[in-house]
């Protein structure tokens, strides 16, 4: 096979690390590699440790050995004490070349951004150009190199400048968003005086403290100018424009991967190599503007996707509460898979992935050594989904047949965990211009919970003794109303992948209350039952009969080739009704109305039309027996 570079990451679904991984993707074409992004999302929040452990696991899922070599960017761990642990794994494991980003390392080779002079030239621009003696900074995450080394540039541009640096001057942050408030306190209620000028270590922290101050009334630049670092997308769209640096990405992404594989071809490479940021000056420093050329269209299109995903995510976890048995977990996860926006996906999943439970505790966050490739989902939704169900080391990522491509390929590989309880893996290939959204980090979760879920239910509480009091009619033993949903919607997204023809019917039993009233309700529930077992007679592999509600039923036909495959069912349903009399011998006759109708092919009306159409046939035809019956009776009275 073709040899692989792996990539750890996280913050995956930043700009940053899209271009990231694109250049070291191009420059590793060039010498044939595959390249296997393992990456995560991470946790701001401390107190899911059990979730962060799970996130941690990625590293875990490359065999080392496997690979040619691996680039690590450590910054991009936002979950404590990841660095440590991926650094200690990588030192004491790994065989192979690693090339570290952005932070200096004593075992590997180095690719580091000059942090101290960015941060440092920054902070001359506030004392040279705009006169400031009272500046101040937000560090980073002090556990991180690039963090200290930012702050050391701030430092020395005060005190070569003769400007003495405080307590009071220095916030300590996190990189992310979540400290604006307490950091607004900081410099503006608890400081005797607002700061001229906040150097920022990122422009998250950046763009959240000028919203936040903002807000509380405080005007930027003209109170106070404000400067991040790393030029995301939202640094340029925010309701004030940040002045930032920016990283040369592109470059420390070819220079990664050059480096790399000139120690995989045994070259001798410079343990230590630096790139240099540039100052993009705007708004929030007086010196510059808004510029049209900011990103703007990608930011929209991650807004709109981030919006969309929490749609999505509100309706795939309602689709995982009735999901009772593994296919039709796998096959809740084909049904959104489209909005991760990748071509298309291998679902790889620990061979005891489906009784993990009985792994030892310390085995929990493990991945097995042999895994199975359960499902192959597309984006394109005229593909169905494939089943290939091929067990294979999990040192290879993927099945050999499956590795055996053209060119060289870009893999991102997220892990499907609950909690700390690792499941398996996810490997998806996305077109050129496309990289994983936030809806991936829901998408993986939610799979890995609705595994971990069955496996609990199963264990414990028996999982078929739970589908059939949640989705099974205690009565007729067919399909209740959520079973009769629950199979409609994956009956509606199979159709949209192979073009099926779907017929709608609704079915009422007729003389429910005067069989109650006349000869108890034992008769009825007997009635009800037999048209429950006629339904069931008439119907074909991949149709759904429901018991809708008290007398009412309700059924879903469909063929991949037959259009007329709803002509046949009426008659049909009719002469099951009538082996039903037959059998039952009672002193009155079993009858139903049923309304019919076809959902033409590419339809955009929504079910519930069809539904209603259904119905009002049905109630026609109900109300015309009524009549016939009257009549029928009015005849025998004359007589």
């Amino acid at each position: 096979m073709r040899k692989k570079i792996g990539l750890i990451v996280g913050e995956q679904d930043a700009t940053y690390s899209s271009i990231l991984v694109r250049n070291i993707y191009e420059e590793a074409v060039k010498h044939d590699y595959d390249v296997f992004v393992f990456a995560n999302y991470g946790t701001y929040d401390r107190g899911i440790l059990l979730y962060a452990e799970g996130e941690i696991s990625v590293y875990k899922i490359p065999v080392l050995d496997a690979f040619a070599g691996f680039i690590v960017d450590e910054t991009l761990f936002n979950i404590d004490n990841m660095p440590k642990i991926v650094y200690d794994y990588l030192s004491a494991k790994a065989r192979c070349p690693v090339v570290y980003l952005k932070g200096e390392s004593e075992r590997f080779y180095d690719i580091m951004l000059d942090d101290r002079e960015a941060i440092k030239g920054m902070t001359k621009h506030f004392i040279e150009k705009h006169g400031f003696t009272d500046i101040c900074h937000m560090t980073g995450r002090w556990d991180l190199q690039d963090a200290r080394e930012r702050y050391r540039g701030y430092e020395e541009a005060m005190l070569e400048a003769g400007l003495e640096v405080n307590s009071d001057m220095v916030f300590y942050g996190n990189y992310w968003k979540n400290q604006c408030k307490e950091a607004a306190d900081f410099f503006t209620v608890e400081r005797e005086k607002m700061p001229q000028a906040i150097v920022c270590a990122n422009d998250f922290m950046a763009t959240a403290l000028i919203e936040e101050l903002v807000s509380r009334g405080i005007r930027i630049p003209e109170d106070i100018c404000i400067s991040g670092f790393d030029n995301e997308d939202e640094s340029g769209t925010c309701i004030v424009p940040v002045t930032t640096l920016e990283p040369s990405i592109d470059k420390f992404g070819r220079l990664a991967m050059q480096t790399l594989h000139r120690a995989i071809t045994g070259e001798n490479v410079p343990k230590t190599q630096r790139v240099n940021a540039t100052p993009i000056f705007r708004q929030s420093c007086g010196c510059g503007h808004c510029d049209s050329n900011d990103n703007l269209e990608i930011s929209f299109k991650r807004l709109t996707r981030h919006y969309y995903g929490v749609d999505m995510n509100v309706f795939m976890y309602n689709s995982y509460q009735v999901a009772f048995d593994v296919d039709t977990i796998l096959n809740t996860a084909d049904s959104y898979f489209e909005y991760n926006y990748a071509d298309y996906a291998y679902i790889c999943l620990c061979d005891d992935a489906f009784h993990a439970l009985e792994r030892p505790v310390e085995k929990v966050n493990e991945y097995t050594q042999e895994m199975v490739l359960k499902r192959i989902f597309y984006r394109d939704t005229s593909k169905n989904y494939e089943s290939p169900d091929i067990t294979f080391p999990r040192r290879n990522i993927l099945p050999e047949e499956y590795m055996n491509t053209p060119k060289p390929m870009l893999y991102y590989v997220n892990p499907i965990h609950s909690q700390n309880k690792c499941y398996g893996y996810m490997v998806s290939v996305y077109p050129k211009d496309e990289w994983p959204f936030h809806f991936t980090q829901s998408y993986v979760v939610s799979l890995g919970n609705a595994i971990d879920d069955f496996n609990v239910r199963e264990k414990y509480l028996g999982m078929e003794e739970i589908k059939k009091m949640y989705l099974i009619d205690p009565l007729t033993g067919i399909n209740n109303r959520r079973g009769y949903e629950q199979e409609l919607t994956l009956i509606l997204d199979r159709a949209k992948r192979r073009s099926l023809y779907i017929s709608v019917v609704s079915v009422d039993m007729d003389g429910l209350k005067y069989i109650n009233d006349t000869f108890g309700h034992n008769h009825g529930d007997a009635c009800l039952c037999a048209v429950a077992r006629a339904l069931k007679s008439v119907i074909s592999p991949g149709e759904v009969v429901a018991r809708y509600g008290g007398d009412e039923f309700a059924a879903i036909l469909t063929s991949e080739t037959d259009p007329n495959r709803h002509e046949t069912f009426e008659p049909d349903l009719n002469k099951a009704i009538e082996i039903e009399n037959e059998l039952m011998d009672v002193p009155y006759k079993l009858h139903v109305s049923v309304g019919v109708v076809t959902i033409p092919h590419g339809s955009a009306t929504s079910f519930s039309t069809y539904f209603q159409k259904a119905d009002k046939i049905m109630y026609e035809k109900k109300a015309a027996y009524k009549q016939m019956l009257k009549d029928k009776a009015a005849a025998e009275q004359e007589r």
